[in-house]
């Protein structure tokens, strides 16, 4: 498909037929203004949508991309770097890039974290991080692992080996919001705040009725925790706070943005 092509819905009619790549530029239009220059690396491009949406909504965007398989990209005049996000070091030199961003790329990964430590050193200070990977905590979610023992978007996969599958279209980590946070403050960003793309009407419904007592249940179990083992850093506690908030009970897919400290 050529990016300058209409895109086909991702939902019935009727519902939100935008892409998660829609709502995570829209994300970044409210993190950087569109006039500011600004050099950005997307870690995962695929064809290179993502990249596409920015250059639109931000002209003055220097973009480059990496992903495993570089042959998919279709973006004319943007570098395109192979990496394994597993293992590798990004090819780039620390402090290289005003916004980073990783899209539907944790949960095919063995060793997210990895590229997360490396998602840091190529950020500049006062740069943006953004990650965004299915759900797995939004009570259609929750709801679905009680009945059937799996995840929403983490039903049983194919072997690596398996020649009819591309290895890394499966899905093999769930990413919770507060593991996903909490890599994040491990490797060194701060403000780590989740966003949803859209809200699913029936986990919105189940929140608005079961969010007040999940959060009164968790309150009571942090509480007792404390008790027993002190206190975690503030940023840490927060985490587990935002783990009931409205975009996680609710959203279809979780974006997460986190910046690098000044």
């Amino acid at each position: 498909m050529a990016l300058n092509e209409p895109i086909a819905a991702s939902a019935p009619p009727g519902e939100d037929d935008s892409l998660i790549v829609d709502h995570v530029a829209r994300i970044v239009r409210t993190l950087v203004p569109a006039g500011q220059p600004l050099r950005h690396l997307d870690v995962g491009a695929g064809w290179g949508h993502l990249i596409h949406r920015l250059q639109i909504s931000h002209p003055q965007i220097e973009c480059q991309g990496i992903d495993y398989n570089p042959a998919h990209f279709e973006l004319h005049g943007v570098p395109i770097a192979h990496g394994d996000f597993n293992v590798d070091r990004l090819p780039y030199p620390d402090a290289s890039f005003d916004l980073v961003t990783c899209t539907e790329v944790v949960e095919h990964l063995e060793n997210y974290r990895h590229v997360l430590r490396e998602a840091f050193r190529v950020t500049r200070p006062g740069g943006w991080l953004v990650v965004s990977t299915p759900n797995v905590l939004s009570l259609k979610s929750r709801w679905v692992y009680f009945i059937h023992g799996f995840f929403v978007y983490f039903d049983p996969q194919p072997l690596k080996d398996d020649s009819r599958f591309y290895p890394g279209q499966r899905h093999i980590t769930p990413v919770p919001f507060f593991h996903l946070g909490h890599a994040l403050l491990d490797a060194g960003f701060s403000e780590v705040t989740p966003h949803c793309d859209k809200s699913q009407r029936s986990s919105s419904f189940w929140a608005a009725v079961l969010g007040p007592l999940l959060r009164l249940f968790a309150g009571r179990v942090a509480r007792r925790r404390i008790r027993h083992f002190g206190p975690l850093p503030e940023s840490v506690e927060t985490l587990a706070r935002l783990n009931n908030s409205w975009p996680v009970l609710t959203g279809r897919t979780l974006i997460v943005t986190a910046r690098r400290a000044q």
